[in-house]
C-alpha cells in the first residue's frame, strides 16, 4: 500500500478537512514531497497531568422507558448538509441516527428520515449511549454561533443539556463500549488536547498524549478494555493501553491512511473496521489482528466514508456514511453491502 501523492488526492483530503471541520478556521498545508493535506493540524500542547488508568466496573442501570421524540419529515435531508455522527439504537439494529450540520436525524425501521427534537445544531462530536437507547452525546455549535460545551439528551435528542465544558466543540468524541461513564474526545476549538473523562463528562482530565502529535480523525475505545483507545491520524493508527498518556504506532498503518474506525469484540479480541484512504484501492477494511494486516471488504462507496458503525445488539449489523451522505447498510458482517435510500 503506497502513500497517495496526486495532486488529485491532495485536494480530496482538503475536501475532508472542509466536511470534517466546517466553518472553523483551519490552515491546511500539503507534506514536503506528498500531497496529502494536513487535517486539523498537529498539537502543540504539552499537558503534564498524569491520569489513573484503572476504571471501576459499570454498574447496571435501570433501562429508561421509550420516549416519544419529535419527528419531522427529512426527506431531502442530504442537501447542503453534511455528516459528523453515526449511531444504532441498541435495541433495534434497523433504526440509526445521524448527526450532521443541520441537526439531528433518524432512519427509521422502514427507512424513512426524519430530524428529530427541538435543536438544529451542528453537531460536530456525537455518540449514543450503547446501553440507553434514550441517551446521546454531542458537541458543535448552535446555528445561532459559539460552541456547545458537552451535552446531554436523556430524551433522544428532544432536549439537551450542557454537562461540562462551556465553550469547548468536540470533533472527535468516543464513549467505552463497556463502561458508557468514560469518554474520550479531542476539541478543534474552546480547547486543546486529549480529554478524558470518567464520570459520564462531568468532569474531565488531560492525558499526557506522549507520542500523539496529530490531531485524530476519529477515536475508538476497545470493547474489552476502557483504557485502550485508538486514533486514526494522517500519520497512521495510533493506540493507547493507558487512557491516553502514553502513544505508539500501529506497525505500517502510515502508509494506509484510515479515517473512519470502528470496532467489535470477539471474545477476547478486537475486530478493526476503517476505511482506508487508499489511492489504489481505497475502501472498507477489516483487521483480525490488531491493525498489523487488513482484508478487504467494499470499495465501492461512491466517495471517502466518514463514519463507520457496529451494532451494539447485531454484531452483523454495519453501516457506513460516505462524504456524500450515501448510507450503506451490511448484515452480514461486512462481506455484502448494500446503498440505502
Amino acid at each position: 500500500m503506497s502513500q497517495p501523492e496526486s495532486k488529485d488526492y491532495g485536494m480530496k483530503w482538503m475536501g475532508l478537512a472542509m466536511i470534517a471541520c466546517c466553518a472553523i478556521p483551519i490552515a491546511i498545508s500539503l507534506f514536503l514531497g506528498g500531497g496529502l493535506g494536513l487535517f486539523l493540524g498537529r498539537s502543540s500542547q504539552q499537558p503534564t497531568s498524569n491520569l489513573p488508568t484503572s476504571t471501576s466496573t459499570p454498574q447496571p442501570k435501570p433501562q429508561q422507558k421509550a420516549v416519544n421524540v419529535s419527528l419531522s419529515p427529512a426527506a431531502n435531508w442530504r442537501a447542503n448538509n453534511h455528516v459528523h455522527g453515526l449511531a444504532i439504537n441498541p435495541d433495534n439494529p434497523n433504526i440509526i441516527y445521524v448527526a450532521s450540520h443541520n441537526g439531528l436525524l433518524q432512519r427509521s425501521e422502514t427507512g424513512e428520515w426524519f430530524w428529530m427534537g427541538k435543536q438544529r445544531a451542528d453537531y460536530m462530536g456525537f455518540t449514543a449511549d450503547p446501553t440507553n437507547s434514550n441517551r446521546f452525546y454531542a458537541s458543535g455549535h448552535p446555528h445561532t454561533g459559539g460552541n456547545l460545551g458537552f451535552q446531554v439528551s436523556e430524551n433522544q435528542g428532544e432536549d439537551w443539556k450542557q454537562i461540562s465544558l462551556p465553550g469547548v466543540d468536540f470533533h472527535a468524541l468516543a464513549i467505552a463500549p463497556n463502561n458508557p461513564n468514560i469518554f474520550y474526545g479531542f476539541p478543534a476549538s474552546g480547547a486543546q488536547g486529549l480529554h478524558f473523562s470518567q464520570d459520564g463528562g462531568k468532569t474531565w482530565t488531560k492525558p499526557r498524549m506522549v507520542g500523539l502529535g496529530d490531531a485524530p480523525f476519529d477515536l475508538a475505545v476497545d470493547p474489552n478494555n476502557p483504557a485502550h483507545v485508538f486514533a486514526t491520524t494522517r500519520s497512521g493508527i495510533y493506540e493507547s493501553t493507558n487512557s491516553g498518556d502514553e502513544w505508539k504506532l500501529i506497525p505500517n498503518t502510515q502508509n494506509a491512511p484510515v479515517i473512519a474506525l470502528t470496532l467489535l469484540k470477539r471474545g477476547n479480541s478486537t475486530v478493526m473496521y476503517g476505511y482506508h484512504f487508499l489511492q489504489s484501492a481505497p475502501g472498507i477494511y477489516r483487521s483480525n489482528d490488531g491493525g498489523k494486516t487488513w482484508e478487504k471488504l467494499l470499495t465501492e462507496t461512491e466517495g471517502v466514508v466518514v463514519k463507520l458503525a457496529i451494532s451494539p445488539s447485531n454484531s452483523q449489523n454495519l453501516y457506513a456514511v460516505n462524504e456524500n451522505n450515501s448510507v450503506f447498510q451490511s448484515q452480514d458482517g461486512g462481506k455484502t453491502w448494500q446503498k440505502l435510500s
